[in-house]
């Protein structure tokens, strides 16, 4: 299982980033929210489903590269998440406060 998910902090990493796919599709389709990432906005504009699985490709190979590298820099990979992670609450934070 560590090679797989070598730390709890790559998990929360990959289940915020899943978490956002889903959560921006479903609303996108419903036209209540707009891609705001300007590489993935032409993804999501042309389909969901070609945006959902681009994003989850990008997460995949991310989660490849990190699971890999954490067998030599473990601490790295797990700082990395952590920060990764905080940067995806802090954004959705500041876009629903900016849209109320």
């Amino acid at each position: 299982m560590k090679a797989i998910l070598p730390t709890r902090a790559l998990g929360l990493f990959l289940l915020l980033g899943f978490a956002d796919l889903a959560i921006t599709a479903v609303l996108h389709a419903q036209g209540r929210v707009t891609e705001l990432n300007p590489i993935m906005r032409p993804f999501i504009q042309r389909s969901e489903i070609l945006f959902a699985f681009v994003k989850g490709i990008t997460l995949i190979a991310g989660w490849i590269a990190l699971a890999w590298y954490a067998r030599y820099n473990r601490d790295f990979v797990r700082k990395l998440s952590l920060v990764a992670s905080g940067a995806y609450v802090t954004i959705w934070v500041v876009w629903f406060m900016a849209t109320l």
